[in-house]
């Protein structure tokens, strides 16, 4: 009775360690078809902060929840993703995202952007408190690109997009309490490219503090191809600090055992 005590103690130590590894989590799915200034649909995140200039005439910005296929790749989760647009030249759009708690160390935060069109600018900004901008990835006309690099706190990476139906994927990776490495990969409907920019950025003063995305001055007409998508938000421990976890309440019941045998 003792060792079925214990075996179903462990089964939900495991169990709750498993549901704590999962720090933050969002996708647009959670949003039920409305995705608006101020709305949460996630955990670990606070509310998005939405802004746009869109004055219904001769500017056009906003956000919208729709299928990501329509215009770029496929990132959808129950059917949508996030998607941002903004035409012509002066529009713009920012959806801004603070972490409930700062990055730390050992904190993975992933998520996927999906886009056609490289005219106007858009991307994303990493942000770190009083730091500022730490990472931007830009997706702009003529922008040229940028080889990978170590970057430092503010500078910039920037990709001028050559293909279609783009996806990318994007980890960002707590190195230390003031340092994070980056992977930007991509695939496509041309097939698979890997990574295309990798490094790290050190010397922060405080831990990422929040991630925004981002829309500007597309082609009018407000075709698909011109929109940012975005999805599936994630951040979760190292997994050598959750495999760590497991060990030490493995090491604990077999401990537990010997003494109660």
């Amino acid at each position: 009775m003792k060792k079925l005590v214990l075996i179903s103690g462990l089964a939900i130590a495991l169990a709750t360690a498993g549901a704590h590894a999962q720090i933050a989590t969002d996708n647009a799915s959670n949003y039920g078809g409305s995705w608006t200034n101020g709305s949460n649909g996630g955990t670990g995140f606070l509310a998005w902060n939405i802004t746009n200039n869109n004055n219904g005439t001769s500017i056009f910005a906003g956000n919208f929840l729709g299928d990501s296929t329509s215009g770029a790749g496929n990132i959808n989760t129950g059917g949508v993703a996030f998607g941002l647009y903004a035409n012509p030249a002066a529009a713009s759009v920012n959806a801004n995202r603070a972490f409930a708690v700062s990055l730390s160390s050992g904190n993975i935060f992933t998520f996927q952007l999906a886009l056609n069109f490289d005219n106007g600018n858009k991307g994303f900004d990493f942000f770190a408190g009083g730091d500022g901008t730490v990472l931007n990835f830009n997706v702009g006309s003529g922008a040229g690109v940028s080889s990978s690099k170590t970057l430092t706190p503010g500078t910039s990476v920037v990709y001028d997009y050559g293909g279609n139906n783009a996806v990318f994927n994007v980890t960002l990776t707590m190195t230390s309490s003031s340092a994070f490495s980056y992977d930007i990969s991509r695939t496509s409907s041309l097939g698979t490219q890997g990574t295309l920019f990798s490094g790290n950025v050190s010397g922060l003063t405080q831990g990422p503090t929040g991630i925004g995305f981002y829309v500007a001055g597309t082609d009018a007409g407000g075709a698909a191809q011109n929109n940012l998508y975005v999805n599936s938000l994630s951040v979760v421990p190292e997994p050598s600090t959750f495999a760590l976890l497991g060990l030490g309440l493995a090491a604990f019941a077999l401990r537990r055992k010997t003494k109660v045998s």
